[in-house]
C-alpha cells in the first residue's frame, strides 16, 4: 500500500497497459482516475478496479485537446480533492506508415496523441501539485522504439523520442516543487492492440523469440515499474527512463537466430 491516500490519474487506461497500471496503483492504495474515449472500455475498466476494492472515477476525455484535459482534472479535483500521481499513458501505439507515404494529417495525429497530450496533462497536473505544496510524481509511458529504430514507425518513434527528451527537461523545471518526472519504456507487450497486429501464432512466436528473455511482456510488468516511480521508493529519482523490454534494447540485433544454440547445463563448468 505504498500509495495509500494518494490520487492517481492514468490516461488511456480503458484497457491494456493503462488498465494494468490503474489496477496496480489501486492495489497500492491510490484512488484512481481512469480515462479513455470509449465508454464501453471505461465501464469495463471501472468494474475491474471496483472488483479489487479500488476507488475509481472514469472520465471520458480526449487528452490531445486542452479543453478536455482541463475538464479531466477538474472532475478529478471535485471527486478526490487533488492529484498526486499522473501517468501519461494515452497513445496511438501502432501508427505504421513508410516514411515516403506519410501525410501531414498522419504526422499531426501521431504527434498530438503521443506527445502533445503529455504536455497538456503534465502541465495541468504539475500546477495542481505545486499548489498542494507537497511532492508529486509524473510518469510518462514511452517505448523501446525511442531508443532503437523500428521500420515504418518514424513518426511514432520520433514522438516517443521527444517524450523522453521532454521527460528530462520537465524533470529539471519541476524539481524545485518536489515533482519528479520519469518515463517507462515498454518493449513488446501482449495487449489487445498488439495481439490484433501480430495476429497469428507465427508472428507472435517471431516476436517472442526476438526478446532475450524469450517471452512477451505483460501489462503487469509495466505497472510494476510505474508503481515504483510513483511511490516514495523513488523519492530521489527524477529525469530517468527505465526500459522494461526483456532485454531487447541491450542487444545489437534480435536474438531469434540464437534460439537453436545449445545451452550449457546448470552444472557446466568453464
Amino acid at each position: 500500500m505504498r500509495l495509500n491516500g494518494k490520487v492517481a490519474v492514468v490516461t488511456g487506461s480503458g484497457q491494456g497497459i493503462g488498465l494494468g497500471i490503474a489496477q496496480r496503483l489501486a492495489r497500492e492504495g491510490a484512488a484512481v482516475v481512469i480515462n479513455d474515449l470509449d465508454d464501453a472500455r471505461l465501464g469495463e475498466g471501472e468494474q475491474t478496479i471496483r472488483a479489487i476494492g479500488g476507488r475509481v472515477l472514469p472520465v471520458r476525455a480526449d487528452v490531445s485537446r486542452a479543453d478536455d484535459v482541463e475538464r479531466l482534472f477538474e472532475e478529478t479535483r471535485r471527486a478526490f480533492g487533488g492529484v498526486d500521481v499522473l501517468v501519461n499513458n494515452a497513445a496511438w501505439a501502432s501508427p505504421i506508415a513508410h516514411f515516403l507515404d506519410m501525410t501531414e494529417e498522419f504526422l499531426d495525429k501521431v504527434l498530438a496523441i503521443n506527445l502533445k497530450s503529455m504536455f497538456f496533462c503534465s502541465q495541468r497536473a504539475a500546477r495542481i501539485m505545486a499548489e498542494q505544496r507537497k511532492p508529486g510524481s509524473i510518469v510518462n509511458i514511452s517505448t523501446y522504439g525511442a531508443a532503437r529504430a523500428q521500420r515504418e514507425m518514424s513518426a511514432y518513434n520520433a514522438a516517443k523520442g521527444g517524450l523522453e527528451a521532454a521527460t528530462r527537461t520537465i524533470a529539471l523545471d519541476l524539481a524545485p516543487w518536489g515533482i519528479r518526472v520519469n518515463a517507462v519504456g515498454p518493449g513488446p507487450i501482449a495487449t489487445p492492440s498488439f495481439l490484433e497486429l501480430f495476429n497469428t501464432p507465427e508472428k507472435l512466436d517471431r516476436m517472442r523469440l526476438a526478446v532475450p528473455l524469450e517471452r512477451l511482456g505483460k501489462p503487469e510488468d509495466i505497472a510494476a515499474a510505474v508503481a515504483f516511480f510513483a511511490s516514495d521508493d523513488a523519492a530521489f529519482v527524477t529525469g530517468q527512463v527505465l526500459y522494461v523490454d526483456g532485454g531487447s534494447t541491450a542487444q545489437i540485433r534480435p536474438s531469434a537466430y540464437t534460439t537453436n544454440l545449445k545451452r550449457p547445463s546448470p552444472q557446466a563448468r568453464s
